[in-house]
């Protein structure tokens, strides 16, 4: 079961290729939103973070990534989204949804499953998505895309543009 959104603020979504892009994109689409406003991003929780640099001999799988890429939303839900919304603010979170879908999509995890693991974060107002076009891989911290890339040791940032341009072309985001 979804959590409800509070009536009186707007979620807003931003899924981007580049986590380098995340703040201007996001200040783009609270621009076009009047009021008082938000950021929520990626890694809020710390937990990406703390997993940077650890000397493993094994990479945690996909199915491990989509989990804790859905805490890491919970956590954001918790203490940054749903007290803003609460406040009637616009909150842009980034990346949202789409990017987990994306990630267990190209990984190959079923998609009821998917739907299962983040059946709890209520659904954005509007949603969008920014592809970027960095020639670079940015740190292995500045996005969760960055993230899956260097701990899987391949780019994934075209398969997710391509995830992203499919979802647009169905309707289900806009491009920024």
């Amino acid at each position: 079961m979804a959590t409800s959104v509070p009536s009186t603020g707007q979620l807003f979504s931003l899924d981007v290729i580049d986590g380098r892009d995340v703040v201007p994109a996001a200040k783009k689409v609270l621009k076009q939103h009047h009021g008082q406003n938000g950021i929520s991003t990626w890694d809020s929780s710390a937990i990406f973070f703390e997993m940077h640099g650890l000397e493993v001999g094994e990479h945690p799988s996909p199915r491990t990534l989509v989990l804790l890429y859905a805490a890491d939303i919970f956590f954001r839900l918790r203490w940054q989204i749903l007290p803003a919304l609460e406040q009637g603010k616009c909150v842009v979170a980034v990346p949202y949804l789409e990017t987990g879908f994306a990630f267990g999509a190209l990984a190959g995890l079923p998609k009821k499953w998917l739907t299962e693991v983040f059946r709890f974060a209520p659904k954005a107002a509007v949603s969008y998505r920014l592809n970027g076009s960095s020639a670079k891989l940015g740190p292995p911290t500045a996005g969760f895309i960055e993230f899956c890339s260097n701990t899987l040791n391949q780019d994934l940032r075209p398969k997710f543009a391509d995830y992203f341009d499919d979802l647009e072309r169905r309707g289900r985001c806009r491009s920024l």
